[in-house]
C-alpha cells in the first residue's frame, strides 16, 4: 500500500533525530509528523518495528492529516 503523499520534511527530520538513541523523546510541542518519524527512527535503530508496513503507512498518513487540521 503506497502512501498517497510522500513523507514531509518534519517526518524526515524526526526520523533522523529518532535514529540517534541519545536524542530525547519529543514532546507534544512537535508536530504529529515529527513524532511519527522519530518513532520510526527509533524502531529502525533498535531493529524492532512497532507495526506492520501497512499500518505504519496508515499512521504516517494520519500524522500528516492531523498536522494539516491542527
Amino acid at each position: 500500500m503506497p502512501m498517497t503523499k510522500p513523507a514531509n520534511a518534519e517526518m524526515i527530520e524526526g526520523f533522523k533525530d529518532g535514529y540517534d538513541l541519545d536524542a530525547p523523546e519529543p514532546s507534544a510541542n512537535r508536530s504529529h509528523s515529527y513524532r511519527h518519524g522519530f518513532a520510526n527512527g527509533r524502531d529502525d535503530r533498535r531493529g524492532k518495528p512497532r507495526a506492520t508496513f501497512e499500518a505504519l503507512v496508515q499512521m504516517a498518513e494520519a500524522a500528516m492529516i492531523a498536522d494539516e487540521i491542527s
